[in-house]
């Protein structure tokens, strides 16, 4: 597929929390990688093999702290301390926001720093009306009806102030619908209600990196990492956001203080990860992903990290079960669905991919890398008129993109190569192609590349256009032959001039 890369580039820009998706940066093996460790001793960065026992605190979910996709916070009451478990499982502190213990005696910590940092506030269940209105609302999520579930939500939130989670959900669900500003106010409800909710935190963080603001997202997050460390969570979260501003040294460190508190805290090491990457120490990010892995194979993340590293060494069949169980862990982990639609649509799999991407619209429909990447698998599959419609909706998001001008006049070209796109002439496609290519360039200004293909394109349809205005030529000279030969015939049949 000509644009698989140019939407890989866009995908790398729209999505995630601190990590690239595979193929948008450099990283490779090289000298620089650290030495890693084998069975039971330190990994240089804090990472240990731990030799048995429970499991401490590991996470399951997509992108970003170990915490899935922006998704909907499932359960009604909170059954974990925000320290020690995770949203979804894990060790449990109950209400009182302090550690349990293992059975063995030994803090699910793994060190006395447990002690240390300000008491976690207490997380309050919901009332009986809330919890129901609640427990309605994700019915109706989970049937596709967002709007009867956001009033659902609305109600528990009335019917007890103290639902965080339920302001949270309605963040949630405001910013599927590309209602930022909407979903920033209930994540911030949400986080004065519950001063250290990883959720709200992490939704927060997502929309300033969304916004390309890696400044505001770090600055937001360090003092809540900085007053709240007993939430791994945070850590994690605030870790993710060091990575996506280029800050792989200080993500490093954040990760370490983590699991210092906890050595098999599965999002840090998640953390330590991406930083490696960035760092391009390769190896030591392999070494740190097996023992990951080792800790929790249910964590969708680091499947999805593992294909990217299987992706970044060429073995594309790897990285493709390792997105598909990314995905399968976690339907909600929008970054993963993008990747595998991708390879599939590299890969000539249209309609797995359009599945993929179809259901990232679903999570994520205002942000402009899904929407091409859907416009594209369409457009690859010659639905031509779906395809406008999905390129049209990236203009009504972001009216001055660029990337989808070169999108469309690849679409016009590919239909004008066929009949032409409906409602057009092959010649009308052509130009109107050559039309969303200058608009592109035009939009791109400086910033498009010497090497950039739309050059490329606009030569060969250059020759498309001459070809076939040459074609209509001799069409209409035949034609007039042809009339012309009509007539005389008919005039010789009436007794007129032989023809």
């Amino acid at each position: 597929m000509r644009s698989f890369s140019r939407l890989l580039l866009l995908a790398c820009l729209t999505l995630g929390l601190g990590l690239l998706a595979p193929g948008c940066d450099e990283g490779s093996d090289d000298d620089s990688s650290d030495d890693s460790s084998s069975g039971g001793e330190n990994v240089d960065d804090g990472v240990e093999t731990s030799s048995g026992g429970d499991d401490g605190s590991s996470s399951s979910g997509g992108g970003g702290g170990g915490l899935p996709d922006s998704d909907l916070e499932s359960e009604a009451d909170s059954q974990t301390g925000s320290g020690s478990g995770t949203a979804s499982g894990g060790t449990g502190s109950g209400d009182s926001g302090t550690p349990s213990t293992n059975p063995s005696g030994e803090s699910p910590w793994g060190s006395p720093e447990a002690e240390t940092g300000a008491p976690l506030p207490p997380r309050r269940p919901m009332n009986s009306s809330a919890r129901s209105a609640y427990q309605r609302g994700l019915q109706a999520s989970a049937r596709g009806n967002d709007e009867q579930a956001r009033q659902e939500f609305q109600s528990a939130l009335s019917a007890d102030g103290n639902a965080y989670k339920a302001a949270y959900n309605l963040g949630v669900l405001a910013d599927r619908a590309g209602n930022e500003t909407q979903a920033l106010d209930f994540y911030q409800r949400a986080l004065r209600i519950q001063a250290d909710y990883e959720r709200a935190i992490l939704g927060i963080a997502r929309i300033h990196l969304r916004r390309g603001d890696t400044a505001q997202a770090v600055s937001f997050v360090r003092p809540l990492a900085e007053r709240w460390v007993r939430n791994l969570h945070i850590q994690a979260i605030y870790g993710d956001v060091l990575v996506a501003a280029n800050r792989p040294e200080e993500a490093i460190q954040a990760a370490r203080g983590a699991l210092r508190r906890d050595e098999r805290f599965v999002p840090a090491m998640v953390v330590l990860v991406k930083a490696n990457l960035r760092l391009s120490r390769t190896e030591l990010a392999e070494s740190i992903l097996d023992q990951a892995i080792q800790t929790d194979d249910n964590v969708a993340e680091l499947h999805y990290l593992r294909a990217r590293m299987h992706q970044d060494a060429g073995n594309l069949a790897l990285a493709l079960q390792s997105y598909e169980r990314a995905v399968q862990l976690e339907p909600s982990y929008t970054e993963a669905r993008m990747a595998l639609g991708l390879q599939q649509l590299a890969s000539g799999n249209y309609e797995q991919a359009l599945a993929q991407f179809r259901a990232a619209a679903a999570l994520a429909p205002s942000l402009p890398g899904v929407r091409l990447a859907l416009g594209d698998a369409l457009r690859s599959t010659k639905a031509w008129a779906q395809a406008k419609a999905e390129f049209d909706r990236v203009l009504e998001i972001e009216p001055r993109n660029a990337e989808v001008h070169f999108n469309l006049a690849v679409m016009y070209q590919e239909a004008g190569g066929i009949d032409g796109y409906p409602g057009m002439t092959k010649l009308d496609s052509y130009q109107r192609a050559v039309t969303e290519f200058n608009r592109y360039r035009e939009l791109m200004g400086p910033r498009l590349p010497r090497t950039d293909p739309s050059g490329t394109y606009l030569e060969e349809l250059g020759r498309l256009i001459e070809r076939e205005q040459r074609t209509l030529e001799r069409e209409a000279a035949q034609r007039q032959r042809d009339a012309e030969r009509a007539a005389r015939e008919a005039a010789a049949a009436s007794g007129g001039e032989t023809p």
